[in-house]
């Protein structure tokens, strides 16, 4: 193609506009016109990248990120290697957010539906703060304002603009932690969630916490794990959990227990330690302090160990380790607290840090001081199910007249027995926030596209934090993003939190977000000590977007190394779960929904990235499968990828079969976040939603759904599907554990060597101890 003189001018000025320009002959207009980043002139040179650090206040953990950006597009998200909480490092979910932003599904203008059920036309963004505006003003004193849990500033916006309007903030998480935080303030008369000094801890012992996967910052406690296996003696680890997750594949000692009677469990090793004297006289006295000391009778390892499902032989040792090697750790979480004794379960594992001297202590459990900007707190939990049952009715009897939802997909997230669609069309107007369509996005009335975490401002506040105070700061690494073709944005998207300041007109003392973090970083820079030390304002911000936040290490909180624990037997302690009479043929099983390692909860199940990433343990993908003892399911016919029918009293769903000898007898899990009926072209129609057939079973402390408390019965199908996953067709047999480097004694062969390995092996996990205390492990997973 030959450049005329017109021509080139008309692009040059283009280029002072911002774009770039290549030399190039032959090639249509089009092609000279390279896409310019906002505001980046770092970025101006091609074949340069430039890193800029941010957070993703949507996941939790508070990870500090940075994005690799080229030519105004981000390439890649990498962990914050200055960041306190994950340093450096990142998960597979933090690799598959960069698709939210380049979907090619993603929602590119607001829409608006006439009439509940109608179909959505797309109208201009004036058009739809003008909707926005008149529902706003119709639900005054009558409105609600729902978003997972967030923190950091996003949140405070969210509580704040909602009190404005005379509504009410709530907050929905599928697997709410709220038993958890209960627990916590019960034991330790804490609000927030306390640090636990992983890193200097000789033994931890965890109950139902997948924390090396995804429970609370799991990528914080990767790297605090690799401390922990770092010392000389490696550390050890015992878990408890029914379903062989992350954690329980890296433990020493995995105790596969019953679902439900993880408490009775964590009081059966608080018996041997007091029995035989494993914790000193004053420690023993703090633990009785307020727990009668005739509360532990009947929870000898011998008297609970059929229906703990654990031998007495394995619990005296985890007591007898926990206690003689210290400095020890006990926390408690995840399916632990999903249960109707969910809290108990959770204070009676804290109440054997008392035992153990680890309160106050290193390698123990810490407190963390309270936030240092007033008002904004960490990441926490959902509320509970109750509330949100009450909420819902409330919708549908029509006292609510505007619902504005933001990042909690409700309609996918609850269990059948609520009828969130009905609920959600008992009020006037649904205003629905997001980037790619939903369950939930697709009953709102006004969907309005929301910018990603790379395109916006905001702050997290770790959540639990590491020790001391942290401020993570949230900046747009980039503008909003053309498509290829030229033919306009990906998507004309807004900031949640910019489009209720607007809304408010002030009268939150902000009118985005980017002066409200502004405002922030100002009150920090007041507080004249930190990370981060600077001359003037102005110097101090950059240092704090440079570094990707703000933290103190020395301002931490005083934990009392008195503490007694209250009496954990005033909680219910008694399990119950669902009735499974009724149900047809099939074999009845403990349910264990878990979360996905990539997909989480589902938030990223629109991603091709997170959908092909495979499970860590099973190292399935693109499907809903069901893990089953691979023992149980030859008994009963199953094979790997026959089609199960799951069923509850509340649905069925169908997964394919996974035996595997790390699954528990009598329990079955399948993870959790596919399932959509709406989505984007990736996700739309796969797999199942476990979540829908849950018993709408609650701990009655918190009010908090016991979503592992389900009973199913199971049948096969007599269908067949090839499970897509990574591993071969090489049957994983259980094998025993190896040593890195092989000791061979002078005078010894190789050969000798592994002999005597496998004859400690025996000795140590197989063999009953020269005392008789116990008996030798009889199969069955126990």
């Amino acid at each position: 193609m030959k450049l005329s003189r017109r021509e080139f001018l008309a692009l040059g000025a283009k280029a002072t506009a911002g774009t770039m320009i290549f030399a190039a002959c032959g090639l249509p207009e089009r092609e000279l016109i390279v896409q310019s980043p906002v505001d980046m002139p770092e970025d101006l040179v091609r074949g340069e990248d430039a890193w800029y650090a941010t957070t993703w206040p949507d996941m939790p953990g508070g990870d500090g990120l940075i994005v690799r950006v080229m030519q105004g597009r981000a390439k890649k998200i990498a962990g914050n290697p200055d960041h306190p909480v994950n340093l450096g490092k990142q998960s597979a979910r933090h690799d598959a957010a960069i698709q939210l932003t380049y979907h090619p599904d993603r929602i590119s203008e607001p829409m608006f539906r006439q009439s509940k059920g109608g179909l959505y036309d797309p109208i201009s963004w004036q058009r739809a703060e003008q909707l926005m505006q008149r529902a706003v003003e119709a639900g005054k004193d009558n409105m609600s304002v729902v978003t997972n849990p967030l923190g950091g500033h996003l949140e405070w916006v969210a509580i704040n603009f909602a009190a404005l309007n005379g509504g009410r903030h709530i907050k929905f998480d599928p697997t709410e932690q709220g038993v958890m935080q209960d627990a916590i303030r019960f034991v330790y008369e804490q609000e927030d969630p306390p640090h636990y000094d992983i890193s200097n801890a000789n033994t931890i012992l965890s109950i139902g916490a997948d924390w090396l996967s995804t429970w609370q910052s799991s990528v914080g406690y990767s790297v605090r794990y690799g401390e922990f296996r770092s010392k000389d003696d490696r550390g050890y680890l015992i878990h408890a959990e029914p379903r062989m997750s992350m954690t329980a594949a890296n433990a020493d000692l995995w105790l596969p227990v019953i679902p439900g009677y993880e408490g009775h469990l964590a009081m059966s090793m608080a018996q041997v330690i007091v029995d035989e004297r494993l914790a000193g006289s004053g420690e023993i006295a703090r633990f009785f302090n307020q727990i009668p000391t005739s509360s532990l009778v009947g929870f000898r390892p011998e008297d609970v160990e059929e229906r703990v499902g654990v031998s007495a032989y394995k619990i005296r040792k985890a007591a007898r380790h926990f206690a003689e090697h210290r400095p020890s750790l006990a926390f408690a979480g995840g399916s632990a607290g999903a249960h109707t004794n969910g809290q108990f379960n959770i204070a009676a594992t804290h109440a054997l840090n008392t035992l153990v001297g680890a309160v106050g202590s290193d390698g123990g459990v810490k407190y963390n001081p309270l936030p240092v900007l007033e008002g904004v707190t960490g990441r926490c939990s959902g509320d509970s199910f109750s509330d949100w049952e009450v909420e819902l009715a409330q919708w549908r009897s029509g006292d609510v007249q505007t619902v504005i939802i933001r990042g909690a997909d409700i309609v996918h997230g609850m269990p059948n027995s609520v009828d969130v669609i009905g609920a959600m069309d008992g009020v006037p107007t649904v205003i629905g926030f997001g980037s790619v369509m939903n369950d939930t996005l697709a009953n709102c009335d006004l969907i309005l596209p929301e910018k990603t975490f790379l395109e916006t401002w905001g702050t997290t506040i770790p959540d639990p934090a590491p020790g001391y105070e942290v401020v993570t700061i949230q900046q747009p690494v980039i503008g909003q993003t053309e498509l290829f073709s030229g033919g306009g944005l990906i998507s004309d998207a807004r900031g949640f939190g910019d489009e209720l300041l607007r809304i408010a007109s002030g009268d939150l003392g902000a009118d985005d977000m980017e002066e409200l973090v502004n405002i922030s970083i100002d009150q920090l820079y007041e507080l004249d000590r930190g990370s981060v030390s600077a001359p003037d304002k102005r110097l101090f911000k950059q240092g704090v977007l440079q570094r990707g936040g703000w933290w103190d290490t020395e301002s931490t909180a005083d934990t009392p190394s008195d503490h007694a624990p209250p009496n954990v037997f005033d909680l219910e302690s008694a399990v119950h779960y669902s009735d499974t009479s009724g149900l047809g043929d099939g074999d009845d099983f403990h349910l264990v929904p878990f979360l996905s390692n990539s997909l989480y909860e589902g938030r990223l199940s629109a991603t091709p990235f997170a959908m092909q990433n495979p499970d860590p343990m099973s190292s399935a993908a693109w499907t809903t499968w069901a893990e089953m003892n691979d023992q149980e399911a030859e008994h009963l016919g199953i094979r790997e990828g026959d089609v199960l029918f799951i069923k509850s009293e509340y649905g069925e769903i169908e997964a394919l079969a996974y035996p595997t000898p790390g699954g528990r007898p009598g329990v079955i899990a399948v993870p959790i976040g596919l399932g959509h009926e709406n989505g984007g072209r990736y996700d739309e129609g796969l797999g199942a939603n476990v979540l829908k057939i849950l018993a709408p079973q609650v701990e009655p402390a918190s009010g908090s759904l016991a979503w592992a408390a389900t009973r199913v019965r199971v049948a096969r199908s007599g269908r067949k599907r090839e499970l897509a996953k990574f591993e071969g067709e090489v049957t994983a047999f259980p094998v025993e554990p190896g040593v890195p480097v092989l000791v061979v004694a002078p005078g010894e062969s190789a050969h000798d060597a592994e002999i005597a390995n496998h004859h400690a092996y025996q000795q140590e996990f197989l063999l009953p101890d020269k005392g008789g205390e116990g008996e030798e492990e009889s199969g069955g997973g126990h």
